[in-house]
């Protein structure tokens, strides 16, 4: 033992060291929304190709024990979300008959949640909310991400349903919306789903 010596240690704030929600099992609807919002330097470091197939991306969650969710994303730039509900359910299957291509010619990119599409809130009103009034919102909204911006719309966040159902051990209800014209004319002469 007399071969090792005693490292010293840095201050843990500057490193991307967010507590993993799932470890937070004491938190309740009254707690701080902060604790709910993954930071974007973790993010960046966990993100897999756009064009990283289906079934890789399957591969991926499995073998990284992430099964809820994966962000897409080149080089330090978020393009968006996919959950694992997406890549197993009968979305992938409409995407490809769509687009006209098989299953396996689809990537993660044809169907994620895109990132320019997900509505934002300012980091100062998330540091002034509890996690209630989040779960209140993606439920309003039907939407599973949202991201969290600071004052210059830089993006330095994203809270998800999945981490919020989590922590609360209660499920947040996404219903799909229709935000366009298109997506009504969709559903109702196309027969397609909101995704």
């Amino acid at each position: 033992m007399n071969d090792f010596k005693i490292m010293s240690t840095v201050d843990s704030s500057i490193a991307c060291a967010n507590v993993l929600v799932e470890a937070q099992s004491h938190l309740d609807v009254y707690s701080s929304a902060e604790c709910v919002v993954k930071d974007i330097n973790c993010i960046i470091e966990q993100m897999i190709a756009p064009d990283t197939s289906i079934d890789e991306a399957l591969t991926v969650m499995r073998l990284s024990n992430r099964k809820s969710k994966l962000y897409v994303g080149t080089d330090l730039k978020l393009l968006g979300v996919i959950s694992g509900f997406t890549l197993v359910s009968r979305v992938v299957l409409m995407t490809a008959n769509r687009k006209g291509v098989a299953r396996a010619d689809l990537t993660v990119s044809d169907v994620m949640s895109h990132a320019y599409k997900m509505p934002a809130l300012r980091k100062s009103h998330v540091h002034r909310a509890c996690i209630g009034d989040i779960k209140k919102t993606m439920e309003s909204l039907g939407e599973a991400h949202i991201q969290v911006v600071d004052e210059n719309n830089k993006i330095c966040g994203i809270i998800s349903s999945t981490d919020i159902s989590r922590v609360l051990n209660v499920p947040v209800y996404i219903n799909a919306t229709a935000h366009s014209f298109k997506d009504c004319f969709d559903v109702m002469h196309e027969h397609e789903e909101l995704i």
